[in-house]
């Protein structure tokens, strides 16, 4: 429990006694909360990298099942097929990644609505790492149906 020792002038002055009793720069339910944003770096360059060579990679498979004489429907069927098992293998990267576009790129006014700590971008981050893809995106999305102007607080997966 909060203790607060009031002074007579804030006795004297509601405004004040708002401020000492529900403006607790510690508590992230409070509107005097301030967060400590983190910008994750984004390197678009390693990024742009591992497409270019998926992309690269996909067309070497392609060229080489025309190479073994399939037609260019199968060839076409199944790179899609390999594409397909790429993503799936690369998707929880390419979900985290995306998580730490979002934090780098949103304005402050955005992020800095959450009510809990950690954020809820941080909170998904540590779910999935710790969870795995599936059952971390379901921590994650109940999170943010949790998340308003009324809740919040200290919640750590």
């Amino acid at each position: 429990m909060k203790t607060v020792i009031f002074t007579e002038e804030q006795l004297l002055s509601p405004e004040e006694i708002g401020r000492a009793l529900f403006q607790d720069e510690q508590d992230p339910r409070s509107s005097a909360y301030v967060r400590k944003l983190k910008r994750p770096p984004v390197s678009w360059s390693r990024i742009m990298i591992r497409l270019i060579s998926h992309f690269f990679g996909l067309g070497i498979f392609m060229a080489g099942l025309r190479y073994l004489g399939l037609s260019v429907a199968v060839s076409v069927v199944f790179t899609i097929i390999v594409l397909a098992a790429d993503v799936i293998f690369a998707l929880k990267r390419i979900t985290i990644c995306l998580i730490k576009i979002y934090q780098r790129y949103t304005p402050a006014s955005v992020r800095n609505k959450c009510r809990f700590e950690p954020s809820c971008s941080e909170y998904m981050l540590l779910v999935i790492e710790k969870y795995g893809l599936r059952k971390g995106l379901q921590k994650g999305i109940s999170r943010l149906k949790r998340c308003n102007i009324n809740g919040g607080g200290f919640d750590f997966p």
